[in-house]
């Protein structure tokens, strides 16, 4: 098992690139699960995030910008949204899976709470390649959380990090012999 943490700036394309990566993944015959969070915009303005389980393509509200401080800022967690992430991440539904791709890692799985647990599961058992939506600043934090697994970062706006990604799976493929 590898770890790639896939890394931009705050609202910088991660999750815009990591969607381009699933598809390229799907396109050469991988099977893809996990979690998207794309940003929801209304009128231009930030308003909050959704929560897309790349299997079963279930959305939900996962956070909402409001006036007042919230669980990271200004955004409020929703439970159906961090019900169904937790779901897309839970060991069942990523078994089988040639790729999981986790967005994002952030502030609350740095304190342990969002999908840091599922995501603990995911890097003990090992099984398949892990991608980790990361902020850059963020990075080195998540590398030391799991340091004893092998890791890569990846920068989400380089044109070779998709192909890259492909070629590890490629040869995680070979190396279980399924290829």
């Amino acid at each position: 098992m590898v770890l790639i943490l896939w890394t931009g700036p705050k609202h910088g394309g991660k999750t815009t690139s990591v969607v381009e990566l699933a598809r390229r993944a799907r396109q050469g015959g991988f099977r893809v699960a996990g979690l998207l969070a794309p940003s929801v915009y209304r009128d231009g303005d930030l308003v909050g995030f959704e929560a897309l389980d790349l299997q079963s393509e279930a959305r939900a509200s996962l956070a909402v910008r409001r006036d007042d401080p919230g669980d990271v800022g200004r955004f409020h967690f929703m439970e159906e949204g961090l019900r169904l992430g937790r779901q897309a991440l839970d060991g069942a539904a990523a078994d089988g899976a040639d790729l999981v791709i986790v967005d994002e890692f952030g502030p609350l799985e740095l304190a342990s709470e969002g999908w840091r647990s599922g995501v603990d599961a995911l890097v003990r058992a090992g099984k398949m390649p892990l991608v980790i939506v990361v902020r850059q600043e963020l990075a080195d934090a998540v590398r030391d959380v799991y340091a004893d697994a092998p890791s890569r970062v990846l920068s989400a706006t380089d044109p070779t990090s998709s192909p890259e990604v492909i070629r590890l799976l490629n040869d995680h493929r070979a190396a279980r012999g399924t290829g």
